[in-house]
């Protein structure tokens, strides 16, 4: 920043070149993007929240395998008491669709869907919602001590 200084007590305003003055750094402005960089596309939410698109892979999983289930608690109130756990890949030494837990001292039973090793096996996404009935059937039936076709009509969909 240039100044010119006066002298005090002589009158004489003279300029004795260029200072330097010393000032707080400005404080950075967020800056907020005004165009499409790289020519990607645009940035951000494509839809509102409440909209259907906008609820991911793993979500419809979870809600296919819950709608699924409650179709054979339906039909078989006393599946009602079992827990379903949706988890995303099997155990490395085990490669299970699903797996089922018996109860154990005041734990339920539980009945644990792998979210991954369904969509592999899934060429499209009307088998893979076959496959999640299929598996569920298979582990109702197991549960029940049945045949899975007694369990579900439709069973062998896949």
């Amino acid at each position: 920043m240039l100044t010119r200084v006066a002298h005090r007590g002589t009158g004489i305003d003279h300029d004795p070149g260029p200072t330097v003055v010393w000032s707080e750094p400005r404080t950075l402005q967020p800056r907020t993007r005004r165009r499409d960089r790289r020519s990607r596309g645009i940035r951000g939410p494509l839809a509102p929240r409440a909209v259907p698109i906008t609820r991911s892979r793993s979500i419809r999983f979870d809600e296919q395998v819950l709608s699924a289930w409650d179709l054979l608690v339906a039909v078989h109130p006393q599946l009602q008491f079992i827990d379903i756990a949706v988890s995303d890949v099997p155990e490395p030494g085990d490669p299970a669709l699903s797996v089922f837990d018996p109860a154990d001292a005041g734990v339920p039973a539980r009945i644990t869907v792998y979210r991954w090793a369904l969509e592999v096996r899934a060429s499209t996404p009307g088998h893979l919602r076959d496959l999640i009935k299929d598996v569920m059937a298979e582990q109702a039936a197991a549960f029940l001590g049945a045949d899975a076709h007694a369990v579900d009509y439709g069973y062998p969909r896949v």
